[in-house]
């Protein structure tokens, strides 16, 4: 007969307990010999789990950047100005809004470029975790490389303190065309040649200098001008494709018809490609037949309602005037004036693409 105790077979039966982490009440109450035990032993844990030991914060850091990179451009997005697709790739929202404009261009279904699952407005959206770990990363200045925790501390350096930002000659009153790195700013002002121009020299830099201040003047004369109209009336315009014959893509955007000034108006939009170039041409239509001739001037811009902070100001102010009469029912096609590449991308990858329109009527 067997005299173990029972609960010697219990004990053998027994599982060890899981792993746990430390708590931080464990860790606030350790003292510093155990704590660099701790670290010690999770240090050689991880070298020999992932074939080298070591790693540091400086790693780790380097490690995230290449997780949090957009896919496209490869540059760390900002914490609030990136995507990710249905499987998790990260884009910026420039390379976002590029992506779902180019495949408007081509007429075809936008895709991520990595895993090739489908891009809409619809579908993109924010992973927290991921907007707080970007805004934790330090931020590096993109003229000299020192490091900020605060992007407001960025900011800052760059306008006042980095020896890397672009500066003008203190001379280019006189007319120095000059600009480059202030850390060689002061080698240049004590070279520069424009102190030493003569009398009758400066006096013709500063009428010139004049001659382009009465010109900066002109879009307050045009905004007084258009100001002083008859009647102004304003719309905000949702613009839709106009198909074309089967195999034909298209390339036109129309509004839906407007009511001003007792007739009826519409607004087109015209896409010309160019091998890489892509402009956007637009055009002012009177759908009636008017009683009389109508000096009309129309301006375009993007409505604040429904725009990004990036797109308000995607449109530059620019006035054009048409006499509309019987005989001449359409303005010319007019480039619109986008401020470079990336509002034309931003204009058509918008979810419904809208336009306010003004328009001024002189008798």
């Amino acid at each position: 007969m067997s005299n173990a105790n029972p609960n010697d077979n219990d004990n053998d039966n027994e599982q060890p307990p899981a792993a746990k982490r430390l708590r931080l009440s464990d860790v606030a109450s350790t003292d510093e010999s155990t704590l660099n035990q701790i670290s010690t032993t999770m240090d050689s844990s991880k070298g020999e789990v992932g074939g080298s030991s070591g790693g540091g914060d400086s790693d780790l850091r380097e490690r995230l950047h290449n997780l949090l990179v957009c896919v496209v451009c490869r540059e760390v997005p900002q914490p609030h100005d990136f995507y990710q697709c249905s499987n998790g790739h990260i884009m910026c929202d420039d390379c976002k809004t590029a992506i779902l404009a180019v495949a408007i261009f081509n007429d075809m279904g936008a895709c991520c470029p990595i895993c090739r699952s489908r891009i809409t407005n619809y579908n993109q959206q924010q992973n927290l975790v991921v907007r707080q770990i970007l805004g934790e990363l330090p931020i590096s200045c993109p003229n000299c490389n020192d490091q900020f925790s605060d992007r407001k501390d960025l900011s800052s350096h760059l306008e006042f303190v980095c020896e890397g930002r672009v500066v003008c000659c203190k001379y280019h009153c006189l007319g120095c065309p000059w600009t480059g790195p202030h850390k060689d700013s002061v080698a240049h002002d004590s070279d520069c040649g424009f102190p030493q121009k003569q009398g009758e020299e400066i006096l013709d830099i500063l009428l010139n200098v004049e001659k382009k201040e009465l010109g900066a003047q002109n879009p307050v004369l045009q905004l007084h001008r258009v100001l002083s109209a008859s009647q102004v009336e304003f719309f905000t315009l949702t613009m839709k494709w106009i198909h074309r014959s089967e195999g034909l893509r298209p390339r036109t955007l129309e509004s839906e018809t407007i009511r001003a000034f007792e007739e009826n108006w519409v607004l087109r939009l015209r896409l010309k490609r160019v091998g890489e170039k892509i402009t956007v041409s637009s055009q002012l239509l009177l759908s009636s037949t008017p009683r009389t001739s109508l000096m009309v001037d129309h301006l375009i811009q993007m409505p604040q309602s429904v725009c990004s902070a990036k797109q308000l100001h995607d449109i530059r102010p620019r006035i054009n005037r048409h006499i509309f009469k019987a005989t001449s029912k359409c303005t010319n096609r007019q480039k619109l004036p986008l401020v470079g590449r990336q509002a034309l991308y931003r204009l058509y990858a918008m979810t419904w693409i809208q336009l306010r329109l003004w328009m001024f009527l002189h008798f």
